[in-house]
């Protein structure tokens, strides 16, 4: 996609005044534009036909009474502008540089778009904050690294339940199992023997 741009910044007449009811033809490159013009449009999506001469007011090309730009699928391009009179202004055989890649498509995205969703996909998506997010995925909500509260039991991953106190002023009790009594226990200890049979 190219996007037609003026060779100067602006089209003049011969005295290097703003040219006013000038003509523009665009044509391939290498040839004359009036005889072998190209399709111009008013729009990037190239829907909406511009016809060949472009007109221009005050040194811009214009759509009817309004500054217009315009559009086309060639790279290279010749160009011929003549002033109202008819008289030759400017004329380039074969412009390159003049015209930019317009919106160039990334191959990434591309991509993306390209592969398909399903409704589970799609659903999560349209999830409207995270709250929402973890009530669709079933995840619990965090503990706090400091502080918070926790009701019930708590389970270590594969080393069994941290104390639950039912009296808030308790801390830090420990709970020892085994086969012989610890020595240097302290106060609020807590030690379980067992046997086997």
């Amino acid at each position: 996609m190219t996007k037609l741009t003026n060779p100067t910044p602006l089209f003049l007449d011969l005295r290097g005044a703003l040219l006013d009811a000038g003509h523009v033809w665009v044509g391939v490159a290498g040839q004359d534009p009036e005889t072998n013009p190209i399709a111009l449009f008013w729009d990037a999506e190239r829907t909406i036909a511009a016809s060949q001469p472009l007109q221009t007011m005050g040194g811009r090309i214009v759509n009817g009474a309004y500054p217009g730009s315009v559009y086309f699928a060639e790279d290279n391009f010749s160009m011929r502008t003549r002033d109202a009179d008819g008289n030759l202004v400017d004329y380039s055989p074969a412009l390159t540089g003049a015209a930019v890649p317009y919106q160039p498509l990334d191959s990434d995205l591309t991509a993306i778009a390209a592969l398909g969703t399903t409704d589970y996909g799609r659903t999560l998506l349209a999830l409207a904050n995270q709250a929402a997010l973890r009530t669709a995925t079933g995840i619990p909500d965090p503990l706090p690294a400091v502080g918070g509260t926790v009701s019930g039991p708590v389970t270590r991953q594969a080393s069994g339940r941290y104390l639950h106190h039912g009296d808030g002023t308790l801390v830090g009790d420990t709970i020892t199992r085994g086969t012989a009594d610890p020595s240097g226990g302290a106060d609020g200890d807590l030690y379980f023997q067992y046997t086997t049979s």
